[in-house]
């Protein structure tokens, strides 16, 4: 077996191993409810941006 044909499963391998990675990652986010859907809620308080003030349309050309 020469160094080229190991090619193939060192790819193989090194996918193998970030897809468990990724799914740890995944498993250790869920765990620690890091998809909270109101995540800006605990993160911002009303005022902190005028972005998210009512009636603002985001276009940041328009600031100033």
């Amino acid at each position: 077996m020469n160094s080229e044909s190991l090619i193939p499963y060192i790819w193989a391998a090194t996918g193998m191993v970030t897809l468990i990675f990724v799914v740890i990652g995944v498993y250790w986010a869920y765990t620690h409810n890091q998809f909270d859907e109101n995540i800006t809620k605990q993160i911002f308080t009303e005022g902190d941006d005028d972005r998210y003030e009512d009636g603002a349309d985001g276009n940041d050309a328009s600031r100033g």
